[in-house]
């Protein structure tokens, strides 16, 4: 594709440890072969017989944390404990033989059959959660194929239970975070059955979002097109019981009566506080007073019915170095608003980025909006950067007796006072729970007595359905739409394949807006026939998310006729993805799972190492576990060689991302790799798991550890549609869900779910190289690898499908 000349707002899909993972030294288990036939079975190096070691999470870039002590003793800690399969190196090769062409392929286990034979046992699990209660945890989560067990404990009872010290630690624009700082071990009574644990809360992937330069927000818009702010208005009650404004003086010394904490950050920064005052004792503030800067709203808001008068003063302190920076309010900014029900903004009162080094007077007449029932709401939104911070005190809220001028503005009146003190801080509620001294008793491990014979996996539909094909605008001016995909890279879809009768899972931290979609599609000129839900996973996302609207457009558009379930998480922690790809298995529903994130592999070997196993099992089911190789080309760990997690599992495909040109009717010509503004296709060696059988014996491999990518499609640019406009996009973001579809489009033409594919990949390229179902990338480079148009590459790996082909030939 050509490359737009207009500038770009940058926005990725990947890298764990932000751009990744260089930086500081420090020592890490590696990994080494298991018993596994195809060799992508891994044990983690440097842990007893029995006694698995949990790693210390090494993080760097703008998801680097800094170290704030020990933490308080009585502090929640919430853990998760991944436990082992049982008949483990049978397991491999049961999974090996499903992709080996000698034998019967595609018979799959059930959920049941896997659960019974290889998931661990009833008794197994009960062991573990009898030892985590008696040790004083409060079990929390457990899954009915048993493989996971998340509990809460107070922090000194999970350093003398884990042999660990945990401290809190502040993490940029993700605030205030916990996590294991020593090396940990499982204790002996349940070392046997547990093969990881994780011990803290970190954000640990990046996505889209998260990997651009500074985006401006946007928010969602009501059917008059007015901006809309978010608003738990179901929760917020009236100041009393006509209406009337109460407590604008704060001199209750809270926000009760009256005001409701409406933040939508992970940390509180609302605080009543009496460090600045303008005539009484208490005013309220929010934001923070240094850098980094909130991340989301940082607000109050009261119920009033508005006053015949319906003039409103209030006075307020605030300071930034937005404006200082040259950024005006573009990312962050001090808000005074009225809002209604829904909260639609009904009246901008300011919206500022100020250093008023003292109080400021404001008024403003609401007198148009007069009997109804609206909320005056205050706050400061920032976007988390951390080289900004953004904060304001606000007082003296009340209506005024003047007399109202015959237009809503607002007049500020300054009212110096002194500098502002230090920010105030919120003091972390405890959670005690009672810590009795464990004495588990042994329980004797019940060993199932016969290996599962697989079952024939059940057939949705009988070969193509004969959908329409993908025929509508290559591009938009943001980008690339479906049909610049699925033409050149000759998806099934263009020839009658949709998806139809298979699911994708997505598992992304914040669910999908389906009017968004709606307005992908229609522009895109693609019609939808299957359906799109959201199910949360450990209490859901919120809001909107580009990285999800991209992931969703980009499956939709590309296989309409497939049903995708968007798993939101909440947060892209280690928990809550391994929660999510076990909840993605009870489920029972999805055939391919889609992860547009990740990051530096060596930073969190415990991670590396449960996600792995979980997709194993999906591979014994029939489930294919994709994930993006990174935007930061060969230096994925912070500007030194490293690859991408959970990419590099030796169970997950690893889709990169390549450059492409092709005609005006979607002819493809040329496929390469560049750069733009810096950022490439991930792609190297791994330096935790080992080369995997299935990559043995090809030509290119790097021999030392497992290499990425696996297979790449398109990059940059790609329009997508969210916050309630046009964006354009690029990174590994997009191409692994774009690897997603043509997954869902070769079952329906096989009319059987083909799960893990990855052997099957490469054994045909070994056979066939780049004479029928892939296309080289002929030149460019990812940093330290070269594409090569004979051999296997660690900047494209084998190269482009040919979409139709390969389906054909898996």
């Amino acid at each position: 594709m050509p490359t737009p000349s207009r500038p770009i707002a940058l926005a990725l899909g990947l890298t764990f440890m932000l751009t990744a993972c260089g930086g500081q030294t420090f020592s890490l288990p590696g990994m080494q072969p298991g018993p596994a036939a195809n060799g992508a079975e891994s044990s983690v190096r440097g842990a007893t017989s029995g006694r698995p070691l949990i790693s210390v999470p090494k993080l760097y870039g703008d998801l680097a944390y800094t170290d704030a002590g020990r933490r308080a003793a009585n502090a929640p800690v919430r853990v998760s404990l991944t436990l082992r399969y049982n008949h483990q190196a049978e397991l491999d090769r049961f999974v090996a033989s499903l992709s080996d062409p000698r034998s019967h392929r595609h018979r799959f286990l059930t959920a049941k059959e896997f659960d019974d034979y290889y998931a661990p046992t009833r008794e197994q699990e009960a062991r573990v959660v009898r030892a985590l209660e008696l040790a004083g945890f409060k079990v929390v989560k457990e899954f009915p194929n048993r493989t996971i067990v998340d509990a809460v404990g107070r922090s000194a009872l999970v350093e003398r239970f884990f042999s660990t010290e945990m401290h809190t630690v502040r993490q940029g624009k993700h605030g205030e975070r916990y996590t294991n700082v020593t090396p940990a071990t499982v204790p002996r009574q349940i070392a046997s059955v547990v093969r990881d644990v994780s011990l803290n809360d970190l954000i640990v992937v990046r996505t889209v979002v998260d990997q651009s330069a500074r985006t401006a927000p946007q928010f969602p818009q009501d059917s008059q097109g007015r901006a809309m702010i978010p608003l738990s208005a179901g929760h917020i009650s009236p100041g009393d019981s006509t209406g009337n404004l109460v407590n604008g003086n704060f001199a209750s010394g809270s926000l009760t009566p009256g005001w409701i904490n409406e933040s939508t950050t992970r940390t509180n920064y609302v605080q009543v506080t009496t460090a600045q005052a303008y005539e009484s004792t208490y005013s309220a503030f929010m934001g923070t007073l240094a850098a980094p800067e909130i991340n989301g709203w940082s607000a109050i808001a009261q119920e009033v019915k508005v006053p015949s008068n319906g003039v409103l003063s209030f006075w307020v302190y605030q300071g930034s170095n937005e404006g200082q920076l040259g950024y005006g309010t573009k990312y962050a900014w001090q808000a005074g608003y009225l809002l209604n029900s829904r909260g639609t903004i009904l009246d901008t009162f300011y919206k500022t980025v100020n250093n008023t080094n003292g109080w400021v007077n404001y008024t403003v007449n609401l007198s148009s909006y007069a009997g109804q029932t609206d909320y005056i709401y205050f706050g400061c939104y920032g976007d988390g950067y951390d080289e900004t911070y953004v904060y304001q005190y606000v007082d003296d809220v009340a209506w005024a007796g003047a007399s109202p001028s015959p237009s809503p503005t607002a007049s500020p009146t300054a009212a110096p006072t002194a500098t502002p003190t230090a920010k105030p801080t919120a003091t972390p509620t405890a959670s005690p729970t009672a810590t009795p001294t464990a004495s588990p008793t042994s329980t004797p491990t019940a060993s199932p007595t016969s290996s599962p014979t697989a079952s024939p996996t059940s057939t949705p539909s009988s070969g193509c359905n004969g959908a329409t094909a993908d025929n509508g605008p290559l591009t938009n001016s943001d980008g690339t739409l479906a049909t610049g995909v699925a033409k050149p890279f000759d998806f099934p879809v263009q020839h009658g394949c949709n998806g139809a009768g298979y699911t994708a899972a997505i598992a992304i931290d914040d669910p999908v807006n389906t009017s968004y979609l709606s307005t992908y599609l229609s522009a895109a000129e693609v019609t939808q026939t299957g359906s799109v839900t959201n199910e949360a996973v450990d209490g859901g996302g919120s809001g909107d998310d580009a990285e999800t609207d991209l992931d969703v457009q980009t499956i939709s558009g590309l296989a309409p006729g497939a049903n995708i379930i968007v798993y939101d998480m909440g947060e892209l922690g280690d928990q809550e993805i391994e929660d999510t790809y076990n909840q993605v298995l009870n489920d029972g529903k999805a055939t391919a799972v889609n992860s547009s994130f990740g990051g530096c592999e060596s930073s969190d070997t415990s991670f590396d190492d449960s996600t792995n196993s979980i997709a194993e099992q999906g591979a014994s089911e029939g489930v294919e576990f994709s994930a993006s190789s990174g935007d930061s080309g060969s230096n994925e760990c912070d500007g030194s060689k490293g690859v991408s997690a959970p990419a590099g599992d030796p169970y997950f495909a690893s889709i990169g991302g390549i450059d492409f040109t092709d005609t005006s009717q979607g002819v493809l010509e040329t496929v390469t790799m560049g750069s733009v503004d810096g950022y490439s296709g991930g792609g190297g060696v791994s330096t935790v798991f080992a080369l995997p059988s299935y990559q043995s014996g090809i030509a290119g491999m790097i021999t030392s550890g497992r290499n990425q990518p696996d297979i790449s499609l398109p990059f940059y640019p790609v329009a997508v549609y969210t916050g309630g406009a046009w964006g354009e996009y690029l990174g590994t973001s997009w191409s692994s869900p774009a690897s997603v579809a043509l997954i869902l489009e070769a079952n329906e033409l096989h009319s059987t779910k083909l799960g893990w594919v990855d052997p099957a990949i490469y054994s045909l390229f070994s056979s066939t190289g780049y004479s029928e179902y892939y296309t080289p990338c002929t030149s460019g480079n990812n940093g330290a690898y070269s594409c090569s148009s004979t051999e296997y590459n660690q900047a494209a790996g084998i190269g482009a499908p040919k979409g139709w082909a390969l389906a054909n030939g898996l």
